[in-house]
């Protein structure tokens, strides 16, 4: 498998693991500390950059049997800035 494939894909599981584990269970706070970082680094790459993240993302959705974690995943490429915000 393709390196890019395997790194989106290990960092929207951990996204959305983060995303749907109980605010009892880890402080909402802290998984925002922990994600924006990593979210943030996103925000430099070129417009055809983003375009091929938020593809992998959407594949990771195709791929994803869980209906839960599939809506998540579908709306990750928004929240964390990967679209245009025009």
């Amino acid at each position: 498998m393709d390196v890019k494939k395997v790194l989106v894909r290990a960092f929207v599981s951990l996204v959305v693991s983060i995303d749907l584990t109980d605010d009892e269970d880890i402080d909402p706070d802290i998984a925002t500390d922990i994600l924006e970082p990593a979210a943030a680094l996103f925000r430099d790459l070129s417009e055809e950059g983003l375009r091929e993240v938020t593809s992998l993302v959407l594949e990771c959705a195709d791929l994803e049997e869980n209906p839960e974690r599939r809506r998540v995943i579908l709306g990750l490429p928004e929240a964390i800035g990967l679209l245009d915000e025009d």
